[in-house]
């Protein structure tokens, strides 16, 4: 079968489960309107008309507006589905728009996971159904004694469960395996909105660590108020205790996992991080060590590594200083920071989602590295490898290794 030929099997298919999800959303939607103050109605609208205005500008510019934020890409087929206004309707297959690479990485297109595929107002339709009906969140976290030699695989991002045509997510989860760590852990986003059955499906081939496994929440979990994800630490990640956040800790290290999804601006579908009362008191508490490691689904730092975001201050605050090291995901990038001051920032949100070579880190100060390296995928021609990190702590040390999905060596710290 020719890529074309995939592509229009691949729309052919997303139009039917699409018709079902228009259907939903339309009713879930009349729902939520009823319910709604007007402010907040007009609000949700304002923000559905940015996510399309958004989309268009790109489309016409060619990228995001310079020092204007961006908004959730999930919002941008909201007007025309929900019949809001007079809005035109953007591209929905890929013979309306070819694929392109985004300043930042991100894939502009229309097929499977990209910025226009139709299928993320799934998270639109979760988000909508869930706005007001969050899971209780739980309060018992782990605190578990670690070795004094261990390893840690992390990725982010790794919730897509296999493609139709090829799997990264499967790929990666083999590497992962190789690594024979003592603990894996997901930094979040299971797609595309967290639900029940995405867990129990997307999550089944996670390579468990042989001391255990942990999962963090993330905005996509949220848009479903996180009740699949909580359904799915009793399920799969036992040594969570039901929470979504926890500590490792050793003689040298405090390892914190943080849940920065559950307390973030839901009008803002849960893009920034933000820290809840139960856990700042909870950190506060934690046993002190000579490094810190910080474990989180959003980031510290923009993806230029130059500014702060709303959620730095609050965990350092928390903490009662500055970590050693921070590892995020939510940004589909697999970055190393340089140092600033004391933090050794990274991103690993490159676990399945595919992405390209984010341009904008080209020759950045701040980056020490990015990944570019063509992965060499027929069905993706412009995606970089995905991957995952391997971190090894010893005493004070730490080895740190970000492992392409092909199990090379990206980047290390030795």
């Amino acid at each position: 079968m020719s890529l074309v030929t995939h592509w229009e099997h691949e729309y052919d298919k997303v139009k039917v489960r699409v018709h079902g999800l228009f259907t939903r959303l339309e009713m879930s939607w009349k729902k939520l309107i009823s319910e709604l103050e007007p402010e907040e109605f007009q609000a949700i609208v304002a923000l559905l008309q940015r996510g399309h205005d958004q989309a268009q500008y790109v489309l016409k510019h060619g990228d995001l507006p310079v020092d204007q934020p961006s908004v959730p890409w999930e919002l941008s087929h909201g007007l025309s589905i929900l019949h809001i206004g007079n809005a035109t309707p953007l591209p929905q297959s890929v013979d309306q728009l070819q694929t392109r690479v985004l300043k930042d990485g991100s894939l502009l297109g229309c097929r499977k996971w990209e910025l226009l595929d139709l299928l993320w107002s799934e998270a639109l339709l979760k988000w909508i159904e869930n706005l007001r009906h969050h899971a209780p969140f739980a309060t018992n976290p782990a605190l578990m004694k670690m070795d004094s030699d261990v390893v840690l695989a992390i990725a982010g991002d790794w919730g897509t469960g296999p493609f139709d045509s090829h799997a990264p997510a499967v790929a990666v989860a083999n590497q992962m395996q190789l690594a024979q760590a003592d603990f894996t852990i997901h930094l979040g986003d299971v797609y595309y909105a967290g639900t029940h059955s995405q867990e129990d499906v997307d999550m089944v081939g996670w390579p468990l660590g042989k001391h255990g496994s942990f999962t963090l929440n993330s905005n996509h979990e949220m848009y479903s108020g996180a009740h699949g994800y909580f359904k799915e630490l009793a399920k799969r990640f036992p040594a969570q205790q039901g929470t979504s956040y926890f500590a490792l800790y050793n003689d040298d290290w405090l390892v914190v996992g943080l849940d920065t999804a559950y307390a973030s601006d839901a009008i803002n579908l849960y893009m920034d991080g933000t820290l809840n009362k139960e856990q700042i008191a909870w950190m506060k508490e934690l046993p002190q060590r000579k490094k810190i490691m910080v474990l989180s689904h959003h980031q510290g730092f923009d993806i230029s590594g130059h500014n702060k975001t709303a959620l730095y201050q609050p965990v350092c605050d928390a903490l009662g200083r500055e970590p050693d090291y921070w590892y995020w995901g939510h940004l589909h990038n697999g970055i190393c920071y340089a140092a600033q001051g004391g933090l050794h920032a990274r991103c690993a949100g490159h676990g399945a989602i595919p992405y390209g070579n984010a341009s904008e880190l080209d020759g950045h100060t701040r980056v020490l590295w990015s990944e570019t390296e063509n992965a060499r995928d027929e069905a993706y021609p412009d995606r970089v490898l995905n991957g995952y990190v391997k971190v090894r702590l010893v005493g004070e040390h730490i080895e740190e290794t970000f492992i392409g999905e092909d199990g090379s060596v990206r980047w290390s710290s030795s």
